[in-house]
């Protein structure tokens, strides 16, 4: 099919608002973002054009207000229920975490943290840099980061932050090492490595797919023994989800993953199985293998894949049950950014 259009755009896609009076300094002709023209700017896009935005927006009465560009672009990208958001930088800039490890990603509480450590503090209206000495490259990384966590906390999944370098956005975009550094949402937010306290509502969870076939009986006692391995799911003190993952030599196994009905279309089990997979390689283990009977449908379409019995680990092949004929699915990663890209996927 060929691509209608292909224009450059322009025109009033967005209002702004003063700034006004605050604390005592008159920001005359400078704004902020009153709203965006969501439908307008999509059906642009629908048509093939690019739609550019400048950064001098006008309110309803006509007078012309300026915005910071990035802050501009962030509201946009929140309004428009962006997937991503990508700032290109002036200047190269790398992201280390000591003198020599880069940073390629960074959730969304790690990222808030760095950015108080350094002393950015980020309001609605403005970011406010730190009044020490700092490398013109690393101010512009902090202010672009400030207000591309702006954007995530009003629902954007991703911030990505490039160098102004030949073939970076492909290389960031469609690669797994990308070339920048990326922000992402806190998607499991509320998972927490479960407590003896939380023994009975693990139980409850599992206790139907126990009677149903689809899972091994754990009793109370074995639960309990192996809680430090438990991770659970809450919302308001309620335990929504479960799931467990056990080191075996170098392989990791996850289990025991349940989700209340009520929740299942929420993207826990999601949350839950990529969390347990980013606690996985952060201990150290790439393989992650499961034994099923009934749900191998919903592992494979997240990467997994049929292996034969032998692939387990020793320990483990010595322990299975084999009368319940359950089928062996195992997963390589390569890294975060593997997990990174499946997060992209999920609906959320």
């Amino acid at each position: 099919e060929i691509m209608r259009g292909g224009n450059v755009v322009g025109g009033n896609f967005w209002q702004a608002t003063p700034l006004g009076v605050r604390d005592g300094v008159d920001y005359v002709f400078s704004g902020r973002v009153r709203s965006v023209e969501e439908g307008r700017i999509k059906k642009s896009l629908d048509e093939g054009d690019i739609v550019l935005l400048t950064s001098l927006g006008s309110s309803p009465s006509g007078e012309m207000f300026s915005v910071p560009s990035e802050g501009l672009a962030s509201k946009v990208a929140a309004s428009m229920k962006c997937d991503k958001i990508v700032y290109y930088l002036s200047s190269p800039f790398t992201l280390k975490r000591g003198e020599e490890k880069t940073v390629q990603s960074l959730r969304l509480g790690e990222a808030k943290e760095w950015l108080e450590g350094e002393g950015v503090k980020v309001e609605d209206w403005r970011v406010s840099m730190p009044q020490k000495p700092m490398a013109p490259t690393k101010k512009e990384f902090l202010r672009k980061a400030s207000w591309g966590l702006s954007s995530l906390g009003a629902g954007v999944k991703r911030c990505h932050l490039i160098s102004p370098v030949d073939g970076a956005l492909i290389q960031e975009l469609y690669t797994r090492d990308g070339s920048g550094t990326l922000i992402t949402r806190d998607l499991y937010d509320g998972i927490r490595r479960a407590q003896v306290e939380d023994i009975g509502a693990i139980i409850d969870l599992i206790t139907p797919l126990v009677r149903a076939g689809n899972l091994v009986q754990r009793s109370r006692e074995v639960v309990e023994k192996d809680i430090s391995s438990y991770f659970v799911y809450s919302r308001d003190d309620l335990v929504v989800a479960c799931g467990q993952v056990k080191k075996w030599s170098d392989f990791a196994e996850v289990g025991c993953l349940v989700v209340h009905p009520d929740y299942q279309k929420d993207g826990r089990g999601n949350a839950m199985l990529g969390y347990l997979e980013r606690f996985s390689l952060q201990s150290g283990v790439s393989k992650i293998f499961l034994l099923s009977t009934v749900t191998m449908g919903w592992f494979l379409d997240r990467g997994f894949k049929e292996v034969p019995f032998e692939s387990l680990p020793d320990s483990k092949r010595e322990s299975v049950d084999l009368s319940r004929g359950s089928k062996v699915y195992m997963k390589t990663i390569n890294g975060e950014r593997d997990l990174d890209a499946d997060e992209l996927m999920w609906d959320m």
